[in-house]
């Protein structure tokens, strides 16, 4: 954690009105890690509370923190592990960008997939609790929770290939040849969405609160990016760090269970059906090469924030310099699989 640019006496004055039981701070602090909305710890007089808010001059497509607040507040009268909210404010003037209060919950965050400094017994502990919580919130009933709006119902896919490759071409307007190429080589075989949900839209290790001394969930994290959808292709990202090269957040291609206690993938995979009463996985080699395009895709600009001094974090350029590597390996998964009409 470090010292942070919010102005504290602003803070307490807009709060002595807007949510006095946080009014009187004590302390902030930001939280480092991710490469998202940034988020500080909070002490007030009544506990600590974490503030999320929309980074100042933010894309108005982007860092969406009302729906964040909005779908955490549908989300916690459910069996979904998330944290209470409390505030949402609208007014960027207060702090520089719209922002929102929510619980701070006592536990741990480990960034990297292959979670340094537990046993082997508690890292599948912990990833039987990971594929399980979001088990949980693909069988969420939306319509009861209230997010019947939330955003369209079909074709999920083909929007978020067009939309990443909309968002991609503006970072690099050259093109990368094998994103190109498995771009379009997805969306002429967009399977048909057989079971619509809300999705997370970037699961991850790092996205999880595990508990203080127990090996298991207890709050999911980041959701500016949920939104109605193909909760399959939401299901899939839980792949992507099988076939990773190297980043900051740890990659398993190299991954032995018997050592390490990570479960591969193909238990994940397992975990998963199990948890949502399928008999396989539906379409998971194109879901593979789906999230490894739109992991290229999103890395890039991550990459692209950073060189032009917009990073949210110090290591954003680590990321960017994933996308090549990954459209190489993806491309050549789904030329073999394309040839043995796997997809």
């Amino acid at each position: 954690m470090g010292e942070t640019s919010i102005d504290r006496d602003r803070l307490a004055g807009y709060l002595s009105n807007a949510a006095p039981d946080w009014s009187r701070i004590e302390k902030i602090e930001q939280m480092k890690g991710g490469q998202s909305n940034p988020t500080f710890r909070v002490d007030t007089g009544s506990g600590p509370v974490i503030l999320r808010m929309r980074p100042e001059g933010a894309p108005r497509w982007a860092h969406d923190v009302a729906r964040e607040y909005r779908v955490l507040a549908a989300l916690g009268p459910t069996d979904t592990p998330v944290p209470a909210v409390y505030h949402y404010c609208e007014d960027a003037a207060v702090l520089g960008g719209e922002f929102y209060l929510m619980e701070f919950i006592e536990g741990r965050i480990e960034d990297d997939n292959r979670l340094p400094g537990f046993s082997a017994e508690e890292r599948a502990a912990i990833y039987r609790s990971y594929v399980q919580a979001y088990a949980r919130l693909h069988a969420v009933d939306w319509r009861a929770a209230g997010l019947e709006d939330f955003g369209k119902t079909d074709s999920y896919v083909a929007r978020q290939l067009k939309l990443h490759r909309k968002l991609f071409s503006e970072y690099c307007p050259e093109g990368i040849a094998d994103l190109d190429w498995l771009q379009e080589a997805l969306l002429e075989r967009v399977p048909e969405q057989t079971r619509t949900g809300l999705v997370h839209g970037d699961v991850r290790m790092g996205n999880v609160v595990l508990h203080p001394t127990e090996p298991k969930v207890v709050a999911l994290l980041d959701w500016e990016m949920s939104t109605l959808g193909d909760v399959y292709a939401d299901a899939g990202i839980l792949t992507v760090p099988y076939y990773m090269p190297p980043n900051p957040q740890g990659h398993l291609r190299d991954n032995d269970p018997a050592i390490t206690g990570v479960p591969d993938m193909e238990t994940v995979i397992d975990w998963y059906c199990e948890d949502m009463g399928l008999e396989e996985f539906p379409n998971l080699e194109f879901m593979i090469l789906f999230n490894l395009y739109r992991y290229a895709a999103v890395n890039y600009g991550v990459g692209w924030r950073a060189r032009n001094g917009m990073a949210v974090s110090d290591n954003g350029h680590l990321y960017g310099e994933t996308a090549v590597p990954i459209g190489r390996r993806a491309r050549a998964m789904a030329e073999a699989w394309l040839a043995d009409g796997t997809i």
